[in-house]
């Protein structure tokens, strides 16, 4: 179960904000007064409503039965402005935006389970003299049964502990009750007893060996281990004790630790709280004293842990943002009113037409608004998993896009470089090998490049050893269409290019348009297109292609140093002519048709439903439609990047 959609009314710098949250991790990120915290806050503020609430109902009334969990009653309920420990305000008016008081809190969270149903639980917090009143919104008319039945754990369901940076621990620590050290958590004290969780911890034999691998993965990159001895005992000491050893040196109070390894201990015992329905974790700058690398391997701890945590976190440090997945980035800006979605969400953009140079990155927004930083670019393409050259910067953006539907959650960073058409590719191509293989971080960044172009007027046969020869003598994964261009993969497949328009228009136009009419429609108009092929190879375009085709075969020669397209210039024309006929005659158009001719037939079909289709406007729209079921066989070599 997690929070799927929270949203803040009136809550300190947030006059309207909405923000639809990934299951597993959210990174919080923007500069600082933009409200990072601020968030964090508000989702614990909400689960201290839900605690400070929920009673089990003593008799039946209307909204309820006898015996169910429910919030509160029908009458306001009172807080002293001392009995709300989740949000920092040193005056009661603090919790209000720009203090009006008048104006009151709400806390709106959309909670999904496995069984994917959803919960709405809305809290509002106004003001009586100096007294907070939170009260469940339309008490009247909530649905308790769906509330009872929605939970397995009431009346606490939610297990959220909240955690700020620790730069140092007390030199003594009395034992402390549950009560009390759940209280500690939450009012983000969780520093001041360390040590009573690393003693809970220790009980759970099986957990804490695993809390110790992690911990020292994340330290050590698991080349040694931080040892803990816990001599105290609870039911005979005042005090608990832990003092801990590395590799041969001596025995330690836990006290002496740095700043840096204390942070990451604080942090890992959150992860392995007891679990709940949902489970919380809440981090605020966990990125304090704390080495770059280090960074790195916490990012993949948080995602071992997400899948029984919901883990959020504030920062605005551009490692942590670095090493983080786009799908995980949430860019606060200083906007009260605001709807906040994960960056990915987004699609890379060109700076200008007719792009060509490193593709700006998703991640560029946010970076840059810490400060103007030169060369940011060719930073985020040096530290990339992956430098993907393409033809043009659409390429780019709709790859992109399928890269994040295919790879899904994984930590993969891809920047790409825009060549500006296929000459570029023939004519710098080995430029950009020599470049590249001297600039290095890790391995240099040639290897870690993959070249994609665009099929074009190639035969199948030439496309292919073309492959294979560039593979070879360039040394990077190299990779085509089938089809002419990009565009014209989903063509290949007309049922599941339905299906993706018939998703897109009903997004679009809220319109249900059958999918058996669509595919009708996109066969009647593909069909079309021969007579369109036939008509546009004249002896003019077949000399136009051939042309072309000689400068291919020139520019691959000077590549590879021998000559794979081996026709001569009359054999070429006739090579041109006879592949395009075969297209024609067993129906493969996709081969020859180009991202216009795409567009040509899906406006058509959409013209016969009342609507139009641009490739320029829409075909973005069309890709962030496509999932695992309506991928197209073209693009199987992705999965392989």
């Amino acid at each position: 179960m997690f929070i799927q959609k929270f949203n803040i009314k009136n809550f300190k710098s947030f006059k309207d904000i909405t923000l639809e949250f990934n299951q597993d991790v959210n990174i919080l990120t923007g500069k600082n007064n933009t409200g990072k915290t601020t968030v964090l806050e508000a989702i614990a503020l909400w689960q201290e409503c839900f605690n400070k609430l929920i009673r089990q109902a003593g008799r039946s009334e209307k909204n309820y039965r006898k015996g169910q969990w429910v919030f509160g009653g029908s009458n306001s309920q009172l807080f002293a402005f001392d009995q709300i420990n989740s949000v920092r305000s040193p005056n009661f008016e603090d919790i209000f935006h720009n203090r009006e008081r008048k104006n009151p809190v709400l806390l709106a969270a959309t909670l999904l389970n496995e069984a994917n149903e959803s919960l709405e639980i809305n809290f509002q917090i106004e003001e009586s003299g100096m007294n907070y009143v939170i009260q469940l919104q339309r008490f009247v008319s909530y649905n308790f049964t769906k509330f009872n039945d929605f939970f397995l754990n009431l009346p606490q369901p939610t297990n959220l502990v909240y955690s700020s940076p620790v730069s140092a621990i007390e030199q003594v620590e009395n034992f402390v009750t549950d009560p009390q050290l759940n209280d500690a958590i939450l009012t983000r004290y969780s520093a001041s007893v360390l040590r009573n969780r690393l003693y809970r911890l220790n009980q759970r034999i099986n957990d804490f060996s695993e809390f110790k691998r992690d911990l020292s993965f994340v330290l050590y990159n698991s080349e040694f281990n931080l040892d803990f001895q816990i001599r105290s005992n609870i039911e005979r000491d005042k005090t608990v004790v832990v003092t801990f050893k590395i590799r041969n040196e001596i025995e330690k109070d836990i006290a002496l630790l740095g700043s840096g390894t204390l942070q990451i201990i604080e942090i890992l015992l959150n992860l392995y709280q007891p679990q709940k329905d949902m489970n919380i974790v809440l981090l605020d700058e966990p990125d304090s004293h704390i080495h770059r690398d280090i960074q790195k391997r916490l990012i993949q701890i948080f995602t071992k842990f997400s899948t029984k945590n919901q883990i959020f976190i504030s920062t605005h440090n551009e490692s942590l943002i670095r090493s983080a997945h786009y799908k995980h980035l949430f860019h606060l800006d200083e906007k009260p009113i605001n709807t906040v979605k994960s960056i990915d969400k987004s699609a890379i953009q060109a700076l200008q037409p007719h792009f060509k140079g490193i593709m700006p990155s998703q991640i560029n927004p946010v970076i840059r608004s810490f400060g103007n930083i030169n060369g940011l670019d060719f930073v985020n393409a040096i530290e990339a998993d992956k430098l993907i050259f393409v033809e043009g910067s659409d390429d780019a953006r709709d790859i992109s896009r399928l890269l994040q539907e295919q790879i899904g959650s994984s930590k993969k960073n891809y920047m790409f470089w825009v060549l500006g058409g296929v000459n570029e590719i023939f004519e710098n191509i080995l430029a950009y090998k020599t470049v590249f293989s001297n600039i290095t971080n890790g391995k240099s960044l040639w290897e870690k490049s993959v070249l994609i172009f665009d099929k074009d007027f190639l035969t199948d046969r030439d496309r292919a050893l073309i492959i294979e020869k560039f593979k070879t003598k360039l040394k990077i994964p190299t990779y085509s269409w089938q089809s002419y261009t990009f565009e014209s993969t989903v063509l290949m497949d007309l049922e599941k290019l339905a299906i993706l328009i018939q998703l897109w228009a009903e997004a679009k136009f809220d319109k249900n348009i059958s999918k058996i009419d669509i595919e009708k429609s996109l066969q009647e108009e593909y069909l079309k297109m021969k007579t369109v092929l036939e008509q546009r190879y004249t002896d003019r375009h077949v000399e136009e292609i051939s042309y072309r085709y000689k400068n291919v075969r020139i520019k691959t020669e000077k590549i590879l140093d021998e000559k794979i397209i081996k026709e001569n210039d009359i054999q070429i024309t006739t090579l041109v002519n006879n592949y395009k006929q075969k297209c024609i005659d067993s129906g493969a158009f996709y081969k020859l048709l180009n991202k216009d001719d795409v567009e040509l037939i899906i406006d058509k079909t959409m013209r016969s439903f009342g609507h139009s289709f641009s490739v320029e406007n829409d075909f973005m729209d069309l890709i962030k439609l496509v999932n695992k079921t309506l991928w197209f066989d073209d693009w199987d070599f992705i999965n392989e990047i």
